[in-house]
């Protein structure tokens, strides 16, 4: 028989949960949703094995006496990871192809400059009374035009995707 947990009233009239301990009570549950009570870790000491917890009698605190057991194997190291170490070294051979690393560097944080600056205009756009829920209605009407142009029939649905086919491989083979 699976361990039940069971709801015990304590001297101070504090309600303390017991793993273990059966009864005539009905078996505790956070939410009681008719589910099976877990049965306990193999190794672990029981309730009644660990040192109880003193607290004021005044205080509506439960004692708590928590046990921590790690289970499974240990993560790897991040030296023992393979394809983080291949990513790494592929990141620094093309680090060291790259003849013009101070124009890389510039347009990097050029890059990371402008995306913090758009996030900020998003920001202030965002917090303006009216403005979200008339981008939003301009979004949907986007949304709404472009699939009636391009989804909706077949004969346009078709040279749409011709049209991405050909964006596609143009991006590829450039």
């Amino acid at each position: 028989m699976a361990p039940t947990v069971t709801t015990a009233p304590a001297a101070s009239g504090v309600v303390v949960f017991s793993p273990g301990v059966t009864g005539d009570m009905k078996a505790a549950r956070s939410i009681d949703f008719g589910l099976p009570a877990l049965p306990s870790l193999p190794g672990l000491a029981s309730h009644e094995q660990l040192a109880p917890v003193s607290r004021p009698s005044l205080s509506k605190r439960f004692p708590r006496n928590v046990v921590v057991m790690a289970a499974g194997e240990p993560a790897a190291p991040i030296a023992a990871n393979a394809e983080l170490t291949e990513f790494i070294n592929a990141l620094k051979q093309e680090w060291d192809r790259i003849e013009d690393k101070y124009a890389v560097t510039t347009l990097a944080v050029a890059a990371s400059l402008g995306m913090w600056s758009a996030g900020g205009v998003v920001s202030a756009i965002d917090r303006l009374p009216v403005i979200p829920g008339l981008m939003e209605t301009v979004g949907i009407g986007y949304s709404g035009w472009f699939a009636y142009r391009n989804l909706l029939f077949k004969p346009d649905r078709e040279a749409f995707f011709a049209k991405v086919r050909e964006v596609y491989e143009d991006i590829i083979s450039g």
